[in-house]
Formats: C-alpha cells, sequence, structure tokens
C-alpha cells in the first residue's frame, strides 16, 4: 500500500487549519450528534458502494464531494439526512486481483485451488485498503456512517438480493435461454448490457472481403462478395444474408493489365473471368472497372445455394445441415457498409441467431467456451480463435477466396474488467426480462430530475428505449449465488428460493430436532454454575423435583415418535436422558461432549451472580464483541454456537427423514436455537432462554454454514445445499452460476436494510408480500402459493411505512448512467416500486489539464494527498463545484485550483482575520445593527445570496449555487469591507466600533453557514472563531454544522428593500460601483493615482442618488464632490466618458490644497508599511520621524491627522535614531521618514 505524502506547503494555512478541525470534530462527536436527530424529516441519500480492494484516487474526490455537499445543505434545511456507508464487495474486480496473485489462468485452476480457499482470499482483499479509504473520506470532510455499512457480501444483504430474484421468479422475469451473448473467454463468463458499455475501446482491425462461390452449374465461376470484421468466424459460416428489397448487381471486373488497386496494403487477386454478386450501392469497394451484367433484388437471390468456404461444420453433420449454405432475407443486411451480402455465423451474432432460429440452421459451435477452435476445425484446433485472424487471412489468399482486406477503426467490446475482447457467443445463460418492462423504466425515468438534464433523454433515455434483456448469470465464484434448484429427476423441474425459511421449507426429508433441557438440578437450586469436568461434591443431579419434571415432559411425548437421543454427558443431562429413553426405548440413546454445559472457565462452580456479572460489565460493548467475549478458560457464546451446531450439520449430513432429541443446558440451546432459526444477534438476546424441563421443535434448517458454524450463502457451501422436488419429490442440486456483481450494487435500496426479512413482523411469510394486497403470487404458471394460510401484504405499503425509500438524492460519474444508475432503476421498476431514486447529479470525469485521461502509463495521475497536504481539502472541494457545470469534463490543473480556488478561501480567511484584528475581544451580538448605508446594503446582498443559494440547491444546480456564493466573497472583500474599513480601524467611538464589529460577526455567520456545505473546514474555522469573540457564545450552536439555514430571505425572488423602505438598495448600490469602475477608468486614462484626491466629478444621468451613497462613491474614488447635472462640463481640465444616456466627467486640475493631501496620504501609506515590516499590531502606537523641509515643509499642518491616521504618540520634526528609516520623493525632493514604537 502506497503511503500518502505527507509533505505540506508552508505557505497554505489549510492543511493545519483542517486537521484542527477534523480533531474537534472527532473530540465532540459533531457528526454523530447531527446524525443524531432522527426527530426530523427524513432526507434520504443512497451511497454508491465503492470496492476498497484499491485506493481512491482524485477521481474519487469529485464523486464524494458532490454527495456531500448536497447532504450538508440539507441537513441545514432542517433534515435528518440517511448517510449510510456501503461497500461493493463481489465480482470480477475482486477475483482477478486473486487470480493475479495466485497465478491463476483459468476458471479450471481456480478449482484446483479450492473455492471456499479462493473465496476465502477474495473476501479479504476487499478490505485491504478500507483504512485507507476511511481515513481518504474523513479527509475530504464527506460525513459518512462509516461505523454501520452495507456490505454486500453479508448474508442479510444477500438473503434480500435472493427475495428479489424470487419475485423477478414469480413474475416470469427471471428465465434461463439459450442466446448470442457477450462472453469474455478469459474470464470464462457471460456479461450484462450495461457492463459491456463500460468497456467499448477504439480497436484497429484487418477486415477481409471474401468470395463464397455459388453452387449451381448454370452460373459458373459466379461468388457472392462478403465482407466482415471477424474472419475466426468464417469456419462457422451456414448462411449468407442479402436485404430482400436491395438492389443487387452481377458483375465482371476487366482485366486491364494494370497493376490492381489496393485498400490497406491489400492486393486484390485476378478477376479475370469471374463474376460477383453485389449489393448494387455498394460496387465502389471493387475499387476497379466491372461491367454489369445483370440485377437483381434481393429477393431473387434467396435460396441460391453456395459452397461452404470451410468443411468442418458440414462434415460434423449436426441437426438441420440440409438448412446450411444458402441466401436468407434479412433486414439487417444493408447498403450502407461492406457488400450488401452478411456471412451469417449463427453461433457468433446477435443478428445471426435470431435468423438461424427463423430458417431452422444448424447450431453447431467451432470455439468452445475458452475461445479456442474445437479439435473439429483442425487447421486451427486448440488456437484462440480471435487471435487466428493473420493465419485465416494468409489461409484465405493462399486459397484464392480472399479479395482484399481493409485496415478498418471501430468501436469494439472489451472486458470491462480483464481488458480481453469479448467474443458475441450462443451460450446458455439467465436472463431478466428488462425488454419486458421497457416503457415502465422510461415512465419511472421521467419521474427523475437529472443534473445535467440531458441526460435524462439522452444518454440514459436512449439507452432504456434499447435496452436490452440482463444476462444476469456469472459461471464464476466469488458473487451472490443465483437462487435457483434444479431437479435431478428431471431438469425441467425449477425452484425459485428467495429466502433461508424458502430452503428449510424446501429441504429434502429434513431432521426435526427436539430441543429438550434438563430438569430442576441442585446447581439451580444453589445457583452454582455446574460445567465440565464435574467436581466432587458439587455434581449437578436432577432434584426430586427436577425427576418429576422430566417424567412430566415424557409422558406429554408419548405421542412423538422419537428415533433418536443426543444427551450431554453431565450427570444431569444423562438423568433427563435416561427417563426419556424408557418412554421411547427403540430410540437410539447416544452421549456427546459437544452437547455439554457452557465452559465457564474462572467462574466454574462459583455463583451464577458472579459470571452474570462478567457480562453485564459488557453492557456498553457491540454484541459482536458480547458475543465474542470469554471469561478466563473459559469459551465464548459464539464458541458455544459452533459446537452445538456442529451436531446438528454432523446429524444432517448422516440422516434424513429422522425425528432427533437433543438434552443439553439452558445457554447451549438458547444459542443453538438462534442458529437454527438464524436470529441476528439483536435477535438472539431478545428471545427468551429454555425453561428447566422445556422442550422446542425445529426442521433442519437446511442452511449452508461454513467452517466457523457461519450461515454463508456463498460457493462452496450453498452448493451442498439439496431441496426437494416440489413436482416429484426428487433431489434438487442448484446451478452454479453467480449473479451480477452490479444486481449486488442496485439492490443497495433493499438489501441495506436487510428488506423485507427485518420490516415484516414476526412470523410473517416474505414470499407472500406482494405489490398490491390482491395480487396473487404465482410460482412458475402454477396456483397462487399460500403458506400456512397467511395473506399477502403490499410490501410497496411495508416500505413506505419502514424503508427509507426512494432515494432523494444520489451521484456518480457519468459512466454510472450505464451502470448504477441503470440497475438501481432496473430493480426498483422490477419491483413495481417507482423509480429507486429522484435527483441525481452525474458529473463528468476528471481528465489532466490537457483533457487526456489519467492513467500510470502517461504519468499524469495526481495523488489526492498531495493536494490536501498543499493546500487543503476545502480548495479541492471549492475547485471542483465552481469549476464548471458537473456535467461537462473537469480538466485538473493544480495551477489553476491554486489561482482561483484557493485564492478564493484565502480572501475569507483574510477577511476573518482583519475581524479578528480590529474587533473587540468580546462581542455584543445584541449591537448587530444596520446603522450605515453599507451595513443596509449587506443586509439586502446576504438575502438575496441565501434566497439564490437556497433555490439553486433546491434544484441540484450546485455549480451555480457556489458560483453565486463566489461573487458575494468578492463583494464581501472587495466593496464591504474596504469601505467599512475606517469604523474599524478608525473608529469614531467604541459604540461604532462595538456595533460594526458585531453585524459584521452576524454577517459571517450566517454567510459561513451557506458556506459550509461546499468548504466544511474552513466555515467551522471561522465560526469558532467568532464564536469564542462573542459575549454570549452559547447562543449560537457549538458547530456550523449543527446550525439552520439563516432566516434571511423575503417571499418571491424580487431583491429585499432596505430598512427605510426605499427603493432596493442592491440596484442602487450596482449604480455606485459600475460609476465608481467608470470614475476609476478615467483616473488610469489621465494617469493619476487614486491616492491623488481631485475636486469634482460630475455625472449626467436620469437617476439620481442618495447623499450617503454619493458620499460612498467619492470615498471610493478619491474625489472631494459628486456633482449631478444635465450636462458635463467643457472644461479643459476635464475628461469625460459616456455610455448611452449616462455621462461622467472627472476634473482633472490638482490644486495645491489637493497636492498637499495627496502627499499626506502618501506619507500615511509609506508610514503604514513601516508599521507592517516592524511587525506591529494595530493597536501600538509609534513616535514619528520626518524632516518637513522645503516642500515638504507644510506636513507641520496636518499634525493631529498624521497621529490619527498612523497611531502615533506624537510627530518630531528632525532626524533621529530609529528602528525603521526610509524615504518617499516628490519630484526631485525626498523626505526622510523614522518611526520608533
Amino acid at each position: 500500500m502506497k503511503k500518502e505524502n505527507t509533505h505540506q506547503d508552508k505557505t497554505s494555512p489549510f492543511p493545519d487549519l483542517e486537521q484542527r478541525i477534523l480533531d474537534f470534530w472527532k473530540k465532540q462527536r459533531i457528526f454523530e450528534r447531527v446524525n443524531a436527530q432522527t426527530d426530523r424529516p427524513q432526507f434520504v441519500f443512497f451511497e454508491g458502494p465503492p470496492t476498497a480492494n484499491a485506493g481512491p484516487g482524485l477521481h474519487h474526490v469529485i464523486a464524494r464531494v458532490f454527495k456531500d455537499v448536497v447532504c450538508r445543505y440539507k441537513t441545514l434545511q432542517g433534515y435528518n439526512v440517511l448517510r449510510k456507508a456501503g461497500w461493493d464487495t463481489h465480482g470480477l474486480p475482486v477475483e482477478l486481483q486473486i487470480e493475479k496473485e495466485i497465478k491463476t489462468k483459468t476458471k479450471a485452476d481456480i478449482e484446483q485451488f479450492g473455492i471456499a480457499a479462493f473465496n476465502a482470499k477474495c473476501k479479504q482483499s476487499v478490505w485491504r485498503f478500507k483504512q485507507e479509504w476511511d481515513k481518504f473520506t474523513e479527509r475530504i470532510g464527506y460525513w459518512l456512517d462509516l461505523e454501520h455499512p452495507y456490505i454486500t457480501y453479508d448474508a442479510s444483504y444477500m438473503e434480500s438480493l435472493w427475495w428479489i430474484l424470487k419475485k423477478a421468479w414469480d413474475k416470469g422475469l427471471l428465465q434461463q435461454d439459450y442466446k448470442v451473448v457477450p462472453y469474455c473467454t478469459r474470464c470464462g463468463t457471460v456479461l450484462s448490457s450495461h457492463e459491456v458499455a463500460q468497456g467499448y475501446e477504439d480497436a484497429q482491425e484487418e477486415s477481409v472481403y471474401v468470395k463464397f462461390k455459388v453452387a449451381d452449374s448454370k452460373h459458373p465461376d459466379t461468388y457472392f462478395m462478403v465482407w466482415t470484421t471477424t474472419p475466426w468466424t468464417l469456419p462457422g459460416n451456414v448462411a449468407l444474408a442479402v436485404h430482400p428489397d436491395i438492389a443487387y448487381v452481377w458483375l465482371k471486373q476487366k482485366n486491364s493489365g494494370s497493376t490492381p488497386l489496393t485498400t490497406g496494403g491489400s492486393t486484390p487477386l485476378t478477376t479475370d473471368g469471374t463474376t460477383y454478386i453485389i449489393a448494387k450501392d455498394r460496387i465502389q469497394v471493387l475499387q476497379d472497372e466491372y461491367e454489369i451484367i445483370r440485377e437483381s433484388r434481393g429477393s431473387d437471390l434467396v435460396g441460391m445455394r453456395y459452397e461452404p468456404m470451410f468443411p468442418y461444420i458440414k462434415n460434423a453433420n449436426p441437426k438441420n445441415i440440409e438448412n446450411a449454405f444458402q441466401v436468407l432475407p434479412a433486414s439487417f443486411a444493408t447498403a450502407t457498409e461492406g457488400t450488401g451480402i452478411v456471412h451469417t455465423a449463427v453461433m457468433y451474432g446477435i443478428d445471426d441467431y435470431d435468423l438461424g432460429k427463423r430458417y431452422a440452421l444448424p447450431e453447431y459451435h467451432t470455439v468452445d467456451a475458452q475461445g479456442n477452435f474445437i479439435s473439429d476445425v483442425a487447421l486451427w484446433a486448440n488456437q484462440p480463435a480471435k487471435k487466428s485472424d493473420p493465419a485465416i487471412r494468409q489461409w484465405l489468399k493462399d486459397n484464392g477466396v480472399l479479395y482484399k482486406t481493409e485496415t478498418i477503426t471501430h468501436t469494439y467490446p472489451f472486458c470491462w474488467r480483464c481488458h480481453e475482447p469479448l467474443l458475441y457467443y450462443a451460450h446458455q445463460s439467465w436472463f431478466i426480462r428488462m425488454s419486458v418492462l421497457k416503457d415502465r423504466l422510461i415512465q419511472n425515468n421521467e419521474l427523475i430530475h437529472w443534473v445535467p438534464e440531458h441526460l435524462k433523454q439522452g444518454r440514459f433515455g436512449e439507452w432504456l428505449k434499447d435496452v436490452k434483456d440482463w444476462a444476469i448469470s456469472r459461471e464464476r465464484y466469488w458473487g451472490t449465488p443465483l437462487p435457483i434448484w434444479v431437479c435431478d429427476r428431471n431438469p425441467t423441474h425449477k425452484l425459485a428460493i428467495g429466502s433461508l425459511q424458502d430452503l428449510s421449507r424446501n429441504a429434502y426429508q429434513p431432521n426435526t430436532y427436539v430441543l429438550i433441557r434438563h430438569g430442576e438440578s441442585r446447581s439451580n437450586v444453589e445457583k452454582y454454575l455446574a460445567p465440565w469436568p464435574e467436581k466432587e461434591n458439587m455434581v449437578s443431579i436432577l432434584t426430586k423435583k427436577g425427576i418429576q419434571e422430566v417424567r412430566l415432559l415424557a409422558e406429554s411425548m408419548r405421542d412423538t415418535h422419537i428415533d433418536m437421543i443426543i444427551s450431554s454427558d453431565l450427570a444431569r443431562t444423562r438423568q433427563t436422558a435416561e427417563i426419556l429413553h424408557k418412554q421411547f426405548p427403540n430410540a437410539e440413546l447416544l452421549y456427546d461432549e459437544r452437547l455439554r454445559e457452557i465452559n465457564c472457565g474462572i467462574y466454574a462452580y462459583q455463583p451464577e451472580s458472579e459470571y452474570d456479572a462478567f457480562y453485564h460489565a459488557t453492557k456498553t460493548e457491540s454484541l459482536d464483541a458480547l458475543f465474542s467475549k470469554k471469561p478466563e478458560n473459559g469459551e465464548s457464546l459464539s464458541d458455544v454456537q459452533i459446537r452445538m451446531l456442529a451436531v446438528v450439520r454432523e446429524y444432517d449430513a448422516k440422516y434424513h427423514g429422522k425425528t432427533i432429541a437433543i438434552i443439553s443446558h439452558g445457554d447451549p440451546l438458547w444459542l443453538l436455537e438462534s442458529k437454527l432459526v438464524t436470529h441476528s444477534l439483536s435477535q438472539t438476546w431478545q428471545i427468551d432462554g429454555f425453561a428447566l424441563a422445556g422442550m422446542k421443535k425445529f426442521t433442519s434448517p437446511n442452511f449452508p454454514y461454513n467452517d466457523q458454524g457461519e450461515v454463508d450463502l456463498h460457493r462452496p457451501f450453498v452448493d451442498a445445499v439439496v431441496c426437494a422436488c416440489p413436482v416429484c419429490g426428487a433431489l434438487m442440486h442448484r446451478v452454479t452460476d453467480v449473479i451480477d456483481c452490479w444486481f449486488d450494487s442496485g439492490a443497495m435500496p433493499f438489501a441495506q436494510f436487510h428488506f423485507p426479512f427485518e420490516q415484516i413482523e414476526l412470523g410473517q411469510d416474505p414470499n407472500m408480500l406482494v405489490v398490491s394486497g390482491a395480487e396473487p403470487l404465482v410460482v412458475s404458471g402454477a396456483e397462487p402459493l399460500v403458506v400456512s394460510g397467511a395473506e399477502p401484504v403490499a410490501y410497496a405499503k411495508l416500505m413506505g411505512n419502514k424503508l427509507p425509500f426512494p432515494a432523494q438524492y444520489i451521484s456518480e460519474a457519468i459512466d454510472q448512467t450505464r451502470g448504477w444508475f441503470y440497475t438501481l432503476l432496473a430493480i426498483s421498476t422490477l419491483l413495481d416500486v417507482g423509480p429507486a431514486f429522484l435527483n441525481v447529479i452525474s458529473m463528468g470525469h476528471v481528465m489532466d489539464e490537457h483533457g487526456e485521461k489519467m492513467s500510470k502509463s502517461k504519468g499524469n495521475i495526481i495523488n489526492p494527498w498531495k493536494i490536501f497536504n498543499t493546500y487543503g481539502a476545502d480548495a479541492l472541494r471549492w475547485y471542483f463545484y465552481t469549476l464548471n457545470d458537473p456535467g461537462e469534463y473537469k480538466r485538473f490543473s493544480e495551477k489553476d485550483m491554486k489561482g482561483r480556488a484557493h485564492q478564493d478561501l484565502m480572501t475569507i480567511l483574510n477577511v476573518l482575520k482583519f475581524w479578528q484584528t480590529y474587533a473587540p475581544q468580546k462581542v455584543d451580538m445584541a449591537k448587530a445593527q444596520a446603522t450605515e448605508v453599507m451595513d443596509q446594503w449587506m443586509n439586502a446582498r446576504m438575502a438575496l445570496l441565501s434566497t439564490t443559494v437556497k433555490n439553486h440547491m433546491d434544484a441540484y444546480r450546485v455549480y451555480e449555487a457556489s458560483r453565486a456564493l463566489q461573487e458575494f466573497i468578492d463583494d464581501l472583500s472587495r466593496w464591504y469591507i474596504r469601505r467599512s474599513r475606517r469604523r474599524f480601524q478608525k473608529p469614531e467611538n467604541a459604540d461604532e466600533l462595538m456595533n460594526v464589529s458585531a453585524f459584521c460577526a452576524r454577517m459571517m455567520l450566517d454567510f459561513v453557514i451557506m458556506f459550509s456545505p461546499f468548504v466544511p473546514f474552513l466555515a467551522e474555522h471561522i465560526w469558532q472563531e467568532i464564536r469564542r469573540r462573542l459575549q454570549d457564545q452559547n447562543q449560537i450552536p457549538e458547530s456550523v454544522h449543527m446550525a439552520s439555514w439563516p432566516a434571511l430571505m423575503k417571499s418571491g425572488a424580487e431583491p429585499p428593500e432596505n430598512i427605510n423602505g426605499s427603493a432596493p438598495i442592491l440596484d442602487h448600490m450596482k449604480i455606485i460601483r459600475a460609476l465608481a469602475e467608470r470614475i476609476l477608468a478615467l483616473r488610469a486614462k489621465a494617469v493619476i493615482k487614486v491616492r491623488q484626491p481631485l475636486g469634482v466629478v460630475e455625472i449626467a444621468q436620469k437617476q439620481a442618488l442618495s447623499e450617503e451613497l454619493c458620499a460612498i462613491l467619492a470615498d471610493e474614488v478619491n474625489v472631494k464632490t459628486i456633482r449631478f447635472v444635465n450636462r458635463i462640463s467643457e472644461k479643459s481640465s476635464c475628461v469625460v466618458d459616456s455610455q448611452g444616456d449616462s455621462a461622467i466627467g472627472l476634473d482633472t486640475e490638482i490644486t495645491e490644497q489637493l497636492k498637499q493631501e495627496g502627499i499626506v496620504r502618501e506619507l500615511v501609506r509609506t508610514v503604514q508599511e513601516g508599521r507592517q515590516a516592524m511587525g506591529l499590531l494595530p493597536q501600538d502606537t509609534i513616535t514619528l520621524y520626518y524632516d518637513a523641509l522645503g516642500a515638504f515643509a507644510f506636513l507641520k499642518q496636518y499634525v493631529e491627522l498624521l497621529k490619527k491616521e498612523t497611531k502615533a504618540r506624537e510627530v518630531i520634526f528632525e532626524k533621529h535614531q530609529v528602528a525603521y528609516e526610509t524615504e518617499m520623493a516628490d519630484g526631485k525632493e525626498k523626505l526622510w521618514i523614522g518611526i520608533n514604537k
């Protein structure tokens, strides 16, 4: 495992800041407390499960942060957001990794290695990178419940999958069929259409134009010209296809004696005297002179015979061989490519196979399931078919049937995991008939809100219109087993299993187990523990009462047939067994040490209370820990379960249809019962134990158990479970297939909560759950199945009451339109419960800055940890949100991220630092009143921001929301803070400072609430820094992520008015800022610095502005007077800007007074730079020195102003020994300046 880059660029404060926030969240359990707000309305989010057999990369950042931003936003809106983590653990991705490690190349190698051992390695491998994934998830601020994830290999999860598949079977949607499917010869399994869609690549290949000779003496030396891109299929040819309505021509090529034309380096063979049949519109492929001698419709060619190019199928003489080697009509033969005549190998093409079925063509494989030619294909026997293309082309050329070759580039399907080219291969597989559900899929898609919107009818909608049946079975090992059992006697008898309960119900001649606890014994009366070995003078034997209890029990069982009695060998159970044996003398009596009392170690023969205290001390521990805990020298509850279950499994393997009494002790029987009925640990903890001389009956559970005694639905354990045929009573064995791992993830809305098993009432049959109460449950066309008189229950209603469904939001990358997005919709549609999700954001892939896909071979992979540790996770989050629309490709540029996203965050951090520098140490939020026009504008701006961001986020427009926040950052820093500096830095009095500090604090708190879904770390930092400076910290929540969305917006979309009820201040401030921009442009044009005051600006426009706004404008552009006029004066010193019906005139005349004020401003700026260079704080005072001589003598008039502006205690007009000195110039004269603290 690679270690993440731990180097930090100390130029950025965010990595350290974010680590402090992570520590704060963890210490204060902020996420756990937010997640515990179950009294709120629920917002349902589904996490698409990653596989933890490889580490996360940069592309995983974008997916996770787009999930997190919406979840955080909905939390601020008052929802309790379902944030359940999940892990995808099955399938080819995992298997192939293990195959590389154990160096297996075929499925036979795996089976020799051992399926159990192979699957055990698969199970271990999926957790190799879990710690790295968890750390990665935490580091980017993605809040997810990692402590309680759903795991697709859990038995409970897989049982839900079985239930769904059983529903598909009941509806007639799950069927076995023999058809052409995408097949990976390396992996030895069929793939589904959505898996194939993940693996298309552009490939360059040599196509061939070949000649099939007409088998008719009336047409000597006549050939059908045929084009194919798959030469390896030619040995399997059985027919040629033409379009009945297309025009075909018979033509001869003239032998001109010139060098034959070639395409792609090929050489046509001699054509002297040869006649070709080809589509009229495809003559151009001949690329030579020709003479048309005849024209026919395609229908006229139908029925013509031709000579097989290869003898192999004819020699094999398969069924229907008499129908082979003729021309047949087919609509898929077109004149848009090739020759208009299609070579048909029915076993290697979907259209070909359908044509073969229609005309009863022979079905004969020339290629085996490993992708090799069979031995009948003598020339290339046992050679990989696809890789034999060059050899086949050479044979075609040597035998005079190759007309030419042509290099083509086309899109070809490759295995999405091992990257081997796929074959379209006729194969028997199991399918879910999604084509039947096409209309419902399309209807459900109409209910989904897509971002980007075009995916709805585009990429996703078009996929649904052409939806294929789902090839659900995989001839592999590590996956959810397909729950179909087939009769040994009659393979047409099949049984679909939908639960563990189903397995038991359909067990083949199951045993019945009568569990009996011994009667009252000495240890029960005296309340001590009496395990093995039995202690002299403390042997626990039955009391008189106990003996009587057992006799009464035996009497009550007199009508029960008992074949065997198996007992613990302790004294009290031996006595019990002997009494029962008298009632059933024909039963075989055996003793088994595995049925003994629990070994309580150091608590043996000690008071029960001490042992109870040992377990009571662990009340706060998880049930897993509780069942694993063992006393010194003793055994755990789990240990007892394993040994007790081993007894039942042993006798199940030996006997069928027997009634077996098991006599044991209270705790062991309680623990065995939980295994026989597959209780969870929580259910086990809640069930009642066995009374003394108590009895309970159970049927053999018929469950698959692994070597640890756990119910394990995986292969090979499930393969050993047999059922009884419901039709003829014979043995049934499971088909060996597992299912597509995409079904696992697509079923997560249901399986993550073990639906319906955790939601139904105790004893209710999951098979009786139907779409509506009136719908009968029909199995394989039989009569409605009724179990134990149960009434059907509408599972849609059950879901509505107890299952978080559908998701109100999901998000993944664009490729999931053919993956998880589709399988989610497919399974929910199959169950008739509508779409599984209502809102989805689909992101474009992350590319490098040149638009290239990131890969190790190109060396352009970006390590996300390097970004985290250099710029922080917030910067990367903010970059992805603000870069472009989610659906567009993301060209990642570190330079761009640093220049834009990182700088935005630095701007906000600097606003906080400004506030921290000048605000009082304790701020009274009650003083947060908008007394100034800038505050009124900020109030209106915040209200507009709140409304804008909310509207966008409610519509899942994350990009637009982030850009609105980005614009506000600019307004905040470049306008509000800059125009409010005087009140912070040089307030008129303490009240003014408190007022602006409180107002700014309130504004910043509201802003970071809105900002927090996007940049959770910086928002939390700002919140905490302001909170600690408040007089009453408890007036706001402990964390920004525990806050509520700011209640600032007004109804409607119009900007709010200011507090005086005048026209909207936002519009007026826009005018002011636009005017300022134009005036500053005039200054630049006149080459006059902004620090140089000017006299007057004239503005000619229709709308006048208030005195307060004009004062802001005058200060911004550094002029004395703003004058509204009808017409701009024509002074020579006036520079003018005219735009539409608005004109501005700036008087550039600099009087002596204005010049002096400019020099004073320059002096103040120079002193401030000196203070900064000395590291002084704003409150630090200085002594200022300068030699006010010559042109600078006038400065003596500005002493009080200089004291105020520079925090100088005194100003001395002479040179002095100082800590800091500098100079400033006015023309040729220079002014010396000195500063002492």
